[in-house]
């Protein structure tokens, strides 16, 4: 018996459950008071099945919880943008020392 060809002990093929199927059979052996041997029977699933489900489920939630959705990402710029706005960044430093001088000038003056 080959071990990759999805078939359980008895030889039956087994149906590869999509996620929205885990999610639901999630959602309903979590409920109070869940027939869980009688869910899992009806879908045809062991119990080590259920627990990988439940796992599956646990670090799906941690992964989704761990991103960060509303951080502003880092704007990206080509160089030639990036040089020119530096060199803006610049002048404007320039000027405002010349005017932090200029109002120095003035405030000696009036005193």
């Amino acid at each position: 018996m080959n071990i990759c060809d999805n078939r359980d002990i008895a030889g039956r093929k087994r149906k590869k459950l999509t996620a929205h199927e885990k999610w639901q059979i999630f959602l309903e052996t979590t409920a109070k008071d869940a027939p869980v041997g009688e869910i899992l029977r009806r879908h045809g699933l062991y119990s080590s099945e259920l627990t990988k489900i439940r796992r599956d489920v646990e670090s799906a939630a941690l992964a989704e919880l761990g991103k960060k959705k509303y951080s502003r990402k880092p704007d990206q710029v080509s160089r030639e943008e990036y040089e020119k706005i530096r060199t803006e960044l610049s002048a404007k430093v320039k000027a405002l020392a010349q005017m932090g001088e200029e109002y120095l000038i003035l405030k000696k003056k009036t005193d």
